[in-house]
């Protein structure tokens, strides 16, 4: 009994336990049909591709995409663990922020634009999807709304709209009566209203784009796990059930890559929660305003934002982000971070009390120290492209999906020479500490004026 007892202590130490999402409540998944939808058959027996993509969000689906348009004679196989869009793709706050990939540090003027322009691509790709292929995905560009509940985060306020300028961008601080007219809550001193941004329904983008990029003739298998990949000249993917060999990478898997062995110690997962409440009546729009139904953000966290639905919800997200030990990836259903979620609800809209929650649901994104994307190429045969590291992704995975395939075709542009391509990510510390970490940040937003609006 003392020796089982040993060796079932070590044995269960090798791995530390998974846990099993049962079910998600999630909005954005109910208002996509996914309990009605296909799921693409797994890949089974053995197979070849010339490039086969490993992830089902949107990094791998513009990828998809963006490969075809180049190389339109290539056989691409893209292999996803659930159903494309299952991750934080189809389940973020649904933000489309055009600025998102800015290099703030930058000085040339005539650099800032093309950066603009980079940065902005993945905003125009949605929108090319959306006239060119019918996508359909509640898709409202209405501006952002970032707002201060205190003079120091006017301050920041001031600074980002000074940043923006720099960049040609124009946006006007609100206070008073002019932000009265934008919203009505008790917390907020002032705003910045941007006319450059979007908000939509990310599950829908999500399994549109897997519909257009099987349309344009890419095969996508879902409910296909890897479970080990040989690199060499020509790569060797291990899946469940199958194998298939190609010449061709693409690891787009963000937060998941550590479990196949990608950036390891670099990239980690980060857990964020939201809510979806009931329909909203005619008079609760109009006790707290929002009648412009731009996107919502707040700088108490790294993530803090909220969003009005095409149904009349309020989606609200954030409040806290959390690091689960060992790089464990989120349940989907945190209850204790949910509630915090819900509090600051009904602070911002104290005249929303008795409101109802009707959804509550969280998914894993990744982090970087510094908070950057990297989208490069990596292999002793230079043969394996990848994007990783984004945390504010619904754009920006769309343009890491053109790099990588301005990569692959050996050009050179705008987007190639953009900052986060190669970009080296740093080290990311022991595991042990990641925690104390992830709490020294919120300590530093909260008292030193850590700025999560860039």
């Amino acid at each position: 009994m003392k020796y089982f007892s040993r060796f079932h202590n070590r044995s269960r130490n090798l791995r530390p336990p998974d846990l099993y999402e049962y079910f998600v409540d999630n909005f954005w998944y109910k208002t996509a049909g996914m309990e009605n939808q296909k799921i693409n058959e797994p890949l089974r027996g053995s197979h070849k591709a010339d490039i086969v993509i490993i992830g089902g969000g949107f990094t791998g689906l513009s990828a998809a995409y963006n490969i075809r348009k180049k190389f339109p004679e290539k056989t691409i196989v893209l292999l996803e663990g659930a159903f494309c869009g299952y991750g934080a793709s189809g389940r973020n706050g649904g933000f489309c922020i055009a600025t998102a990939l800015l290099d703030w540090d930058q000085k040339d003027p005539e650099r800032r634009q093309k950066d603009l322009a980079v940065s902005s691509y993945g905003l125009d790709q949605i929108k090319m999807m959306i006239s060119d292929h019918g996508v359909n995905c509640d898709f409202a560009e209405n501006g952002m709304l970032a707002v201060a509940m205190n003079e120091k985060q006017v301050d920041e306020l001031e600074e980002y709209r000074e940043e923006l300028n720099r960049f040609g961008l124009e946006s006007t601080l609100v206070q008073g009566k002019d932000l009265e007219a934008e919203i009505k809550s008790p917390l907020f001193v002032a705003g910045l209203k941007e006319p450059h941004g979007a908000i939509l329904n990310p599950a829908k983008l999500a399994r549109e784009m897997k519909r257009v990029v099987e349309e344009v003739g890419v095969e996508v298998r879902e409910r296909t796990v890897v479970t080990r990949i040989r690199p060499g000249q020509i790569n060797h993917v291990d899946t469940e059930l199958g194998v298939i060999h190609a010449p061709t990478l693409v690891i787009a898997m963000n937060a998941y890559a550590h479990k196949l062995g990608f950036f390891k110690n670099r990239v980690f997962p980060v857990s964020v929660y939201q809510v979806a409440t009931e329909p909203l009546s005619r008079a609760q729009w109009e006790s707290i305003g929002w009648g412009n139904r731009q996107g919502l953000s707040d700088l108490r966290t790294l993530f803090s934002y909220s969003a009005p639905t095409a149904d009349g919800r309020i989606v609200m997200g954030g409040s806290d982000f959390v690091y689960y030990d060992h790089d464990a990836l989120s349940s989907g259903n945190d209850k204790t971070v949910t509630h915090r979620v819900i509090d600051n609800l009904f602070a911002f809209f104290p005249q929303l009390e008795g409101l109802q929650i009707d959804h509550a649901w969280g998914g894993t994104t990744a982090y970087t120290l510094g908070r950057n994307p990297s989208v490069g190429v990596i292999g002793d045969y230079q043969n394996i492209f990848y994007g990783t590291g984004f945390n504010e992704g619904v754009p920006s995975t769309q343009t890491a999906g053109r790099i990588i395939a301005d990569l692959m075709a050996g050009e050179s542009n705008d987007f190639t020479d953009h900052v986060m391509v190669n970009r080296k990510i740093p080290y990311a510390g022991p595991k042990n500490l990641r925690g104390i970490f992830g709490r020294g940040v919120r300590w530093m937003m909260e008292n030193l004026g850590y700025s999560p609006i860039h």
